[in-house]
């Protein structure tokens, strides 16, 4: 095993399944043709290294960036006159992504984020077109014949920080231009999708002319919409259905082979144990172990539509694990990942890598499925490019978001919203378009948030526009239905919902939403999600927390876990249930340790009566929260942390400490709108005796939130405020 640095180029066809299924004999022949006489001369004749076909594209290893990008070029230059006597929709296409990064090098295969950036940015690409990192940019700029557009950051899957992407222009005439910066508000789109969409967004919104558009559809499609495409698939193309094959030992130490079998079989254990999931025994792949056996033909032998493959090798005390989830119909790779492990943890290893390994299957498995369901209720093609075109738009909103960039999130939101909108206007009678434009407009909202409630609520406004659309169109959709319950909730939050009896009518109708959503979906977790959080808003904890574990095993694919384990703990914590309360946050911080919030519940522990209060640590996690968080969040977490340091403080009986610390967290209203530091002082100065000053500081956060209660005494650090009568008053 060695490491290096070198430009991975990642080519895939576009369209793989559909042309197979299409012309099978002859989209195979020309893609056998395709690399035999262009591909894979062009990578040898730019001194690259082909590390591995997968059938519908090639990954590949170059020892210059500039013969990667040269040779992108010349393939994608070459490509439309090598299919111009084929039909444009029967066209093959490939999509490149490179990337300069850092790779592991074993037994001719590589590994490592640099591939795994140069694999998602390929997927980004337009058909026909390359698209590259900015670690390969700076490498060659000025030094390569073609032009360079500055996408801007990107947030890729499962890669922890953005990589900034750059679109290569193949015209010769662009050469030697300054990168050109993507105004992401103004993308281009055919003529005639742009007049359509104006129809929608410019009359009035559109609504009507819209109905009357898909008036004679509306039933048929609705039908559509609500069946699962997933029940259609054969067995073979069915995801869920999986196959652990025992792993290979690849080094000679005599503990390696018992290694790979347990790890396989603790593997099979731990997806066993998901209901969405149907995974073959170790007694029915035990024929395969061992055995040189095509995908395909396991696929039919077994009835799955995923392998799991993997090996496992040693190198003084560590123990690595290499793994590959694979279409079984087509032998087509579609996620890998690796993991290593201590040897002298031998007993706890094998079962720590079956649930990393389970986890990072599921996600995987999770946009597998993903991308199924959304292709359901439409057939027209081009609608459903244009939505998968604008995902990625929306992923790079939040990026920027959390780089402290709100204009060029609101940007890029904007450009995806006019992606989705041509969408709309090519497939009227498709309600996903539709329900996702209310959810940009969610996003809208929640980046505008408290500090501007007035914009906010306009942006809820237009996406109650949307859901209202999408619900006429489809009654029970449990999407439009959860849309719509959310946005209600969230204006019930901002308090903009009116007198306190409108806003009483506000969450009941939230409520009643969502759970219609997740009563038309059962699985529909991130409703689940809303309504544990709608729940214990309202002092129901029980009811919330029941919600919370419904969310979490209604989402085996890990697509909002994280704010399930957030929810979990919050119940937890209300309840004064210490042993759960610590378990739902370490299982928060395992599983997502990029995540702000984990850091936050190990400061809030230390509160509980059951805590030993670890005042130096408490400290120690106040600034590991605050270095974690957003920056646009940094300032707030700061001040929130500190009273969580009080309330440590006042728990270890350091009460002069607690008061001294307590004045110092408080924040004004331009660092905390909302005054939820106030609302955590009236907690700390209740836990204190200091009754009056809890008083004062419920009162600025009730100025702030008149809908609020002190409860019925169920929160266990509400207790002293329920006891005084005062409180009531407020």
């Amino acid at each position: 095993m060695t490491r290096r640095l070198c430009a991975i180029f990642a080519l895939d066809m576009v369209g793989y399944s559909r042309l197979v299924g299409e012309d099978e004999k002859g989209t195979l022949a020309r893609q056998r043709a395709h690399m035999r006489e262009l591909v894979e001369p062009a990578i040898a004749d730019h001194h690259g290294r082909v590390v591995k076909g997968t059938g519908d594209g090639v990954l590949a290893e170059f020892a210059s960036a500039v013969d990667a990008v040269e040779c992108a070029a010349r393939i994608q230059r070459a490509m439309p006159e090598r299919e111009a006597d084929v039909p444009d929709d029967r066209c093959i296409r490939y999509r490149i992504g490179i990337n300069v990064g850092d790779i592991v090098a074993e037994d001719g295969d590589i590994y490592g984020d640099g591939v795994n950036v140069a694999a998602r940015i390929e997927s980004l690409a337009d058909p026909g077109g390359v698209f590259i990192s900015g670690s390969a940019f700076s490498q060659v700029k000025n030094k390569v014949e073609v032009g360079f557009e500055d996408l801007g950051p990107r947030s890729l899957k499962n890669i922890a920080e953005p990589v900034r992407v750059y679109r290569v222009l193949l015209d010769p005439a662009a050469a030697g231009r300054p990168p050109r910066r993507r105004r992401l508000h103004r993308r281009k789109l055919p003529p005639e999708m742009v007049a359509a969409a104006a129809i929608i967004v410019v009359l009035g919104g559109g609504l009507a002319i819209r109905d009357f558009l898909m008036r004679d559809r509306t039933a048929h499609n609705a039908r559509q919409i609500r069946s699962s495409p997933l029940e259609r698939l054969s067995e073979t193309e069915d995801p869920r259905r999986i196959a652990v094959l025992y792993f290979e030992p690849r080094t000679p130490q005599e503990a390696v082979p018992f290694i790979a079998a347990g790890l396989s079989e603790a593997l099979i254990d731990e997806l066993s144990a998901v209901k969405a999931l149907r995974v073959v025994s170790a007694n029915g792949v035990a024929p395969f172990r061992g055995a040189a056996v095509a995908p395909d033909s396991i696929g039919r032998a077994l009835s799955v539509g995923t392998l799991v493959n993997g090996s496992v090798s040693m190198a003084d005390e560590a123990i690595r694990v290499a793994v590959s989830f694979v279409r079984a119909s087509t032998g087509e790779q579609f996620g890998s990942t690796r993991i290593e492990g201590s040897h002298d943890r031998l007993f706890d290893l094998q079962d720590d890598l079956s649930q990393e390994v389970a986890s990072f299957l599921l996600q995987m498995l999770g946009e597998e499925i993903q991308l199924l369901e959304s292709r359901a209720g439409t057939d027209n093609v081009e609608a459903w490019e244009l939505l998968q075109r604008a995902a990625p738009l929306e992923e790079q909103a939040g990026a920027l978001m959390q780089m402290g960039d709100r204009p060029a999130a609101m940007a890029s939101l904007d450009a995806a919203d006019s992606i989705l909108a041509a969408a709309e206007a090519l497939a009227p009678e498709w309600v996903e378009p539709t329900v996702g434009r209310g959810w940009l407009d969610y996003r809208k909202s929640r980046f505008t948030g408290f500090h501007d409630r007035l914009a906010a609520g306009q942006w809820i406004d237009r996406g109650m526009e949307h859901a209202e659309l999408a619900l006429r169109l489809a009654p029970e959709n449990p999407d439009a239905l959860e849309l719509r319950g959310t946005l209600r909730y969230w204006k019930y939050l901002l308090n903009l919902g009116g007198t306190p009896s409108e806003a009483e009518e506000l969450v009941q109708a939230a409520e009643s939403d969502l759970r219609n959503s997740v009563a038309a979906s059962p699985r529909q977790a991130s409703a689940w999600t809303s309504l544990s959080h709608l729940l214990m808003n309202q002092d129901r904890l029980a009811e919330g927390k029941l919600a919370a574990l419904r969310s979490y095993e209604a989402d085996p694919y890990l697509r909002n876990a994280h704010l399930t384990l957030w929810r979990l703990f919050g119940a937890s914590f209300d309840l004064g249930d210490g042993v759960e309360a610590r378990r739902w946050c370490e299982e928060g911080r395992r599983r997502f340790p990029e995540r702000p919030r984990f850091r936050q519940c190990g400061l809030m522990v230390f509160a509980l009566t059951d805590t030993e209060p670890d005042i130096p640590e408490a400290w120690r996690m106040l600034e590991e929260w605050v270095e974690v968080s957003p920056p646009a969040e940094q300032e707030l977490n700061r001040h929130r942390g500190r009273m969580f340091v009080a309330w440590a403080l006042a728990r270890a009986g350091l009460a002069d400490s607690a008061r001294a610390v307590a004045v110092r967290a408080r924040a004004g209203p331009d660092i905390d709108p909302t005054r939820n530091v106030a609302y955590w002082e009236a907690i700390v100065r209740g836990m204190l005796g200091d009754l009056d000053e809890a008083i004062t500081q419920w009162s600025i956060h009730v100025a702030a939130n008149p809908d609020v209660t002190v409860g019925d005494g169920r929160i266990w650090y509400m207790e002293p405020l329920h006891r005084d009568p005062r409180f009531a008053t407020q």
